[in-house]
């Protein structure tokens, strides 16, 4: 790799990551599938190395969008029905840009991509196990730090020609593997750190949301109005039922650290669109509001400093699942 892009990833390592010898041995995990299974709940992780991941490191400024695709029915008094249509319904996108990079490097991630035809998954790894020291032998988990995921299958490449011998490119990969049963090993492995266990048990589950987003604050509140118009007179409006006007949020998260990301991320991901949340107002009316959130948007700014965006809606009664 060149010292430009060295500089550009987010693991700050200047070697190459993986071995593509086939696994073997009792002490290996002896297939990818054998791996997924079984990562999540060890405590201290085996060797293994992957037979062919996708290894290269993203540039700076790459984004992960969670989207929770839920089926939402209206009824009176603006009252609504969540149903989850079919289980597989949390979606995990990771556009990764890939800047500056040389011929060959841009040749090997094309290929590479190509190879799998946008139907075939492939594990997206950075770090292998083999070197790492048991303290740190959860970092060869994850996709992008904090996300634990690694099968992906890529929906689109863009790549542009900058000039000799320097190229852009820029994927966007998909999980669709997540539902609510599994929905919280997108963040959580046993191998993790304690503390960072302690933080997402601490905000996993919880009822009310604690943390402050950034200002500007985007609030837009719509009225439920019913109209009676006779012939070509003027027409009448009055209120719609009980819940005449509610509103949509969009919470902004910006420059905050790694804790500060987990905890939000725990939060929001373990409502998987279904369970509603407490949120105080503080602006321009002090009040606590039940939310249900349809959307999470990340971006990573630099090492250690995040944005985060989600989108959340009023919702009029409490929705918590067993």
């Amino acid at each position: 790799m060149s010292d430009v892009v060295n500089k550009k990833h987010f693991w700050n390592l200047d070697k190459d990551f993986y071995d593509t010898t086939e696994n073997s041995g009792g002490g290996y995990y002896n297939s990818y599938s054998d791996f997924v299974k079984n990562s999540k709940i060890e405590t201290n992780l085996k060797n293994f190395k992957y037979k062919n991941p996708f290894s290269f490191i993203p540039s700076y400024g790459a984004s992960v969008s969670i989207n929770f695709l839920n089926k939402v029915s209206n009824y009176g008094n603006n009252y609504l029905m969540v149903e989850e249509n079919g289980l597989n319904r949390i979606i995990i996108t990771f556009e990764l840009g890939f800047e500056n990079r040389g011929d060959d490097e841009s040749d090997n991630i094309i290929s590479y991509i190509n190879s799998k035809g946008g139907a075939k998954y492939f594990p997206l790894q950075f770090i292998e196990r083999d070197g790492l020291s048991l303290e740190n032998a959860y970092k060869s988990l994850f996709s992008i730090n904090p996300y634990m995921i690694q099968e992906f299958k890529c929906s689109s490449i863009s790549s542009s020609s900058n000039y000799v011998d320097s190229n852009s490119i820029k994927l966007d990969l998909i999980n669709d593997l997540a539902t609510k049963f599994n929905s919280r090993n997108i963040i959580y492995s046993e191998s993790l750190p304690q503390k960072d266990k302690d933080v997402i048990n601490d905000y996993w589950g919880k009822s009310s949301l604690d943390i402050q987003p950034s200002y500007p604050l985007s609030r837009d509140e719509d009225f439920n109005v019913k109209e009676l118009k006779l012939g070509n007179s003027k027409s009448h409006s009055e209120e719609d039922g009980i819940n005449a006007k509610l509103m949509s949020l969009s919470l902004k998260f910006e420059a905050i650290n790694d804790e500060t990301l987990l905890k939000l991320l725990s939060f929001f991901i373990s409502k998987h669109g279904t369970e509603t949340f407490e949120f105080e107002l503080q602006r321009p009316e002090r009040k606590t509001v039940n939310f249900m959130c349809s959307q999470i948007n990340h971006t990573f700014l630099y090492m250690g400093s995040h944005d985060l965006t989600v989108r959340v809606s009023e919702v009029p009664i409490k929705r918590k699942l067993l």
